[in-house]
């Protein structure tokens, strides 16, 4: 019983040093498309925030989609972040799917602890019916506490086409 005291009474006395950890909660959501079919080219919108509690900011976002997709270009949005910032890098390598910003100026980041900011990747999703996940990194810059890379996935759902033949499409008039 007394062990279990102590045990109890040491997670007490840790929470404080664990509830003001870095970027954990830092996010990515993925704001559009809502639903995806196959073989069609989307402008998938992504909302990253920074929820540092210290400080922290973000200096990469990684954002992976599963085999099957391919990717043509990423932009982002400046709007919710401060006019001289930021100086990311945005670019899409071949290999892994990944589209990959990167703070190029060596500097503190580029979204502090209380911004957020949307990425705008386009990308044709593979011919077949399946739900996966697509992958998300950030990595901060390393001030404060531990932890100082968060990452999660968003799940999603291709649904099939169904093919329309004239008698489908005759038997929505009827």
């Amino acid at each position: 019983m007394r062990a279990l005291i102590v045990m109890l009474a040491i997670v007490v006395l840790a929470m404080p040093a664990f509830a003001g950890r870095e970027i954990e909660g830092a996010n990515v959501t993925l704001v559009s498309p809502v639903s995806m079919t196959v073989s069609t080219t989307y402008l998938f919108e992504f909302w990253v925030q920074n929820a540092s509690s210290d400080a922290e900011w973000i200096t990469d976002v990684h954002i992976s989609f599963p085999d099957g997709f391919t990717l043509y270009d990423t932009t982002m949005g400046f709007d919710m972040i401060t006019a001289d910032r930021p100086s990311w890098d945005a670019y899409v390598p071949v290999i892994d799917h990944t589209a990959i910003w990167e703070d190029n100026n060596e500097g503190y980041g580029e979204i502090y602890s209380t911004e957020g900011t949307r990425v705008f990747i386009e990308c044709t999703t593979p011919d077949v019916f399946y739900s996966d996940c697509i992958y998300w990194t950030i990595w901060g810059d390393e001030y404060g506490a531990e932890p100082h890379m968060v990452c999660g996935c968003i799940d999603f759902v291709i649904t099939a086409v169904e093919e329309a033949t004239w008698g489908s499409i005759k038997a929505l008039y009827r």
